[in-house]
């Protein structure tokens, strides 16, 4: 009797502690499962890996690995020879890193894609000494292609290939499938000043124009490096500065419209503020609205974050800027579109502005979640899972394939100090949002195409695992993401776009219509996302191209 009391004792405290393990993950919930995870309204923070470099600047490369650089300065990974490496390609599976030799300096450099998947580096920073033997990287252009086999290298251009010194450029990918290359500072610089202003754009590779001069550059001084860029579905771009703004014609070299100035603080480098070309969306046409959030009052350490944002809606025939709370006070935050098509803030600091050794105090340890479609006093979401590393000068953060948010980096003090009060940060984060433990199943999807042309058709397979109801098939949305390149709250080319589709009477396939020209969704990878009662699939990399042969890799 004892015996068999022991036993079913026994066999109910292992399955508590199977429903516990379960309900605690993201990823491992049985089709029975019906307990509520404590996470489905606080979303989970874990912290899984180191990036062995410092994570100034980080791109997804592909369904499998992320693409981080750093400047040529100490870090822990490190060359057989016992050089420091200053770029790494991180496994996400296995949760490990690959060493990427680098001759030419990436300090505060931009990135994007061309259409034939081929990653770009451009611009950086001074000659590094002996310790680091880095060249001067100011006008350097750098190809990776991204791999899955450990068989991709950098191969550098190391000067003379843009024909500026370029420190803290943007990069936008282009319709066209090159680089459009703005902006700027000849040499490094607390703050833009009139000798090393680089008030111009070119492209890469190059156009036949060559570099085309641009004054709001100009106008915009002192608050101008790393200007927020997007290309727009009318094919013109979004260039915004310190506080104003305009709609652009690059392929004409003319401004069709000037915008009000965002009310409030200037937002740009180094009083850094976070912006985003929220979801587009063919329901309405898929007209364009631009997010800004947060900054800093002026360059003082102990100057006060702002805790404001501004929406505009460029569709508008007066396009205004609609103010909103930041909730918190934020300077450098990180703003990234998840899955879902929702907004998630993270990383940045209460006081101070953007650089090094002293410059910027008290971390925000709380994340937010934006959501555009809600009314104005409605869109924010509190009381997330939060973190306790500090995350401020040089953090990146990516949405992954899988739903996650990817956050590393932070180094505000030079030379890098693993023991400093905000130390070098080399641990990695991942923050599992809460649309992550709504269901205990997500769908799946299977028989994506690798490659599709603009405004094509395509079938994939649908799994939906039990979630299915009655109005299954208006719960279901298709996404396509562009994660972008993440560097100093830049999140470049970073594009959302919600996709036509028609799901089969029998839930078992959804036939779905691409992007239907190249300024919806600049040619190049994105990853494909199937939601369900907004629970995300695991995205597949699909590559949306002119025509099909423009893929190279």
């Amino acid at each position: 009797m004892k015996s068999s009391l022991f036993v079913t004792i026994a066999t109910a405290i292992s399955f508590l502690a199977t429903v516990s393990a379960q309900a605690d993950s993201p990823f491992l919930w049985s089709d029975s499962q019906k307990v509520i995870s404590p996470y489905a309204k606080s979303g989970k923070m874990e912290q899984i890996g180191t990036t062995g470099v410092a994570a100034m600047h980080a791109v997804l490369l592909n369904e499998k690995t992320i693409l981080i650089i750093d400047k040529a300065e100490w870090n822990e990974a490190q060359f057989d020879s016992g050089q420091s490496a200053f770029s790494v390609q991180y496994d996400l599976e296995k949760q490990s890193y690959r060493p990427l030799p680098l001759e030419t300096n990436t300090f505060c450099s931009a990135g994007g894609f061309l259409k034939n998947g081929s990653f770009i580096s451009t611009g950086g920073g001074e000659k590094r000494g002996r310790n680091w033997k880095a060249e001067p990287g100011w006008q350097s252009i750098r190809h990776f292609t991204p791999c899955t086999d450990n068989s991709c290298w950098w191969n550098e251009y190391k000067t003379g290939k843009m024909t500026e010194n370029r420190w803290y450029p943007t990069v936008e990918q282009l319709p066209e499938g090159d680089l459009f290359i703005i902006g700027g500072s000849t040499k490094g610089t607390a703050v833009n000043r009139a000798e090393v202003n680089v008030p111009s754009y070119e492209f890469w590779p190059p156009r036949p124009e060559g570099e085309v001069p641009f004054k709001f550059l100009n106008e915009t001084m002192p608050y101008n490096l790393y200007p927020f860029v997007f290309v727009l579905p009318d094919g013109n771009l979004f260039i915004f500065a310190n506080k104003k703004s305009i709609i652009y014609d690059y392929n004409n070299q003319k401004i069709v419209k000037r915008l009000p100035d965002i009310p409030g603080v200037p937002r740009s480098y180094p009083l850094t503020g976070g912006a985003i070309l929220l979801p587009l969306d063919p329901k309405n046409n898929y007209n364009p609205e631009i997010l800004i959030c947060g900054g800093s009052e002026r360059m003082k350490n102990n100057a006060r974050a702002d805790d404001t944002c501004g929406r505009i809606n460029l569709g508008d025939k007066n396009p205004k800027w609609e103010m909103d709370t930041f909730v918190h006070k934020r300077l450098m935050p990180d703003g990234l579109i998840m899955a879902d098509g929702n907004l998630l803030w993270v990383n940045g600091c209460q006081r101070g502005w953007a650089g090094y050794n002293g410059r910027n105090h008290d971390p925000t340890f709380d994340p937010l979640i934006y959501t555009p479609t809600a009314p104005l006093d409605k869109r924010w979401t509190q009381n997330l899972a939060s973190t306790d590393i500090a995350r401020m000068y040089h953090s990146v953060a990516l949405t992954l394939p899988d739903g996650r948010i990817w956050i590393a980096g932070s180094n505000n003090v030079d030379p890098p100090d693993p023991n400093a009060e905000y130390p070098t940060e080399f641990r990695i984060e991942y923050f599992s949002p809460p649309y992550l433990f709504k269901h205990a199943t997500r769908p799946r999807v299977s028989h994506v195409p690798r490659v599709v042309t603009y405004d094509q058709s395509f079938k994939v397979l649908l799994n939906l695992e039990g979630l299915a109801d009655k109005d299954a098939a208006s719960k279901i949305r298709v996404g396509l993401l562009r994660p972008g390149f993440s560097t100093h709250s830049m999140h470049m080319s970073q594009r959302y776009v919600f996709l036509n589709h028609k799901v089969s009477e029998d839930l078992q396939s959804i036939e779905i219509t691409a992007p239907p020209r190249p300024s919806i969704f600049p040619p190049g990878a994105g990853f494909l996302y199937v939601l369900y009662d907004g629970v995300p699939s695991i995205a597949s990399e699909i590559f949306v191209e002119s025509q099909v042969s423009d893929l190279a890799i």
